[in-house]
C-alpha cells in the first residue's frame, strides 16, 4: 500500500526455484500479451474491414472471447508470483512483519486451492467439451482446445501463491517480488 500506484516490481531472485518461476512467469505473461496484440489487430482489420465494405473478420467475436479468455488467464502467475493480486490489507497494513506474514501465508494458501480448483474443473470442462465435440457457431473452433489452454496458467498460479505461502512462514525469506 506505500508502492506507488503503476510502478512495476523488479523481481529479485532468491533461490533457483524463484528464478525458474519467474522466467516461466514471465514468458507466459509475454505470451498473453502477444495475444492480445493480435487480438486487437484482428479486431481492427474486422473494424475497418466492415466501414470498408470488405466485410469482418468471420467469427471474430467467437475468437476475441476465447483469446481473451487465454491471454487473462497468461497474466495470473507472474501477478501471484509478485503479490500483485487486488487485496484488502487495510486491517493488516500497518501490523508488524511477525503477524503480518503468517496472515499472508494463509491467503497465499487459499488462493493456492481456488487456484487448484479452478484449474481440475476446467480440465473436466474440457475434457467433457472434447468428448461431445463441441464447437463455436461461426468458425467451429472446437471448444475445448481454448478451455484446455487455460489450465496451465492456472496451474502455475497455484504453484507461485504456494511458493509465496512458503516463503510468508518462514520469518527468514524474502517474499517473491519483494525489493
Amino acid at each position: 500500500m506505500h508502492d506507488p500506484m503503476g510502478l512495476p516490481h523488479t523481481p529479485q531472485e532468491h533461490d533457483r526455484v524463484e528464478h525458474y518461476l519467474i522466467l516461466t512467469g514471465k514468458a507466459m505473461a509475454v505470451s498473453g500479451g502477444v495475444l492480445f496484440v493480435a487480438l486487437i489487430l484482428m479486431s481492427l482489420v474486422s473494424i475497418v474491414g466492415r466501414k470498408l465494405g470488405f466485410g469482418s473478420v468471420n467469427g471474430d467475436i467467437e475468437l476475441m472471447q476465447a483469446g481473451t479468455a487465454v491471454a487473462a488467464t497468461a497474466f495470473l502467475p507472474y501477478c501471484t508470483l509478485l503479490g500483485e493480486h487486488i487485496k484488502v490489507d487495510f486491517f493488516t497494513e500497518n501490523m508488524r512483519a511477525s503477524l503480518k506474514r503468517p496472515i499472508d501465508g494463509v491467503s497465499e494458501l487459499l488462493l493456492a486451492a481456488v487456484a487448484a480448483t479452478l484449474a481440475w474443473r476446467t480440465v473436466l470442462a474440457a475434457i467433457a467439451a472434447r468428448e461431445s465435440e463441441e464447437v463455436t457457431t461461426l468458425v467451429s473452433l472446437p471448444v475445448w482446445i481454448p478451455t484446455a489452454l487455460l489450465v496451465p496458467g492456472l496451474v502455475l498460479m497455484g504453484i507461485c501463491a504456494l511458493y509465496r505461502a512458503y516463503a510468508s512462514f518462514l520469518s527468514s525469506r524474502t517474499l517473491p517480488g519483494a525489493r
